[in-house]
């Protein structure tokens, strides 16, 4: 019998799903990501993002679009409906009604543009810790019979 023994830091935890239509920003959020052992989905579009959330279910959705308003908000009750993680919106916003808006339809975290990948990282971090919490354990144990 082998048994193999690993901390969290090795298996993927959490899937993250990040809508943006953004490709210079992409390929940076992906890596952080990454290098955190998450899964990660990239949409680019927001019929093929909305399909990916309600199939999937991740984790944690980060929204980088650069969308009016009005598409913000109804894309964002849409994430919301279908989704069980928190939604992670990056925005240029005017005023902190705006922020307000987004949070109501649905946004758990705004960042104002343009943002610090650290903070933006320790706050995706954060958040998927709130879901680590209620019921995951820090060490898993994998026996394999040979």
């Amino acid at each position: 019998m082998v048994t193999w023994k690993t901390d969290v830091d090795t298996v993927p935890l959490h899937t993250v799903l990040i809508a943006s239509d953004q490709t210079d920003s992409i390929s940076a959020w992906e890596t952080l990501f990454h290098q955190r052992n998450c899964i990660v989905l990239t949409e680019s579009n927001l019929q093929n993002a909305a399909q990916t959330a309600r199939l999937v279910g991740p984790s944690l959705i980060l929204v980088d679009m650069n969308l009016s308003k009005e598409k913000r908000n109804a894309f964002l009750k849409e994430l919301r409906a279908t989704g069980r993680g928190p939604i992670i919106l990056l925005v240029t916003a005017d005023t902190v009604d705006d922020i307000l808006e987004a949070n109501r339809a649905g946004a758990d975290e705004c960042l104002v543009k343009p943002v610090n990948p650290a903070v933006l990282i320790v706050k995706a971090m954060a958040w998927l810790g709130h879901g680590q919490r209620r019921g995951t354990s820090s060490m898993m144990n994998v026996n394999v019979t040979v």
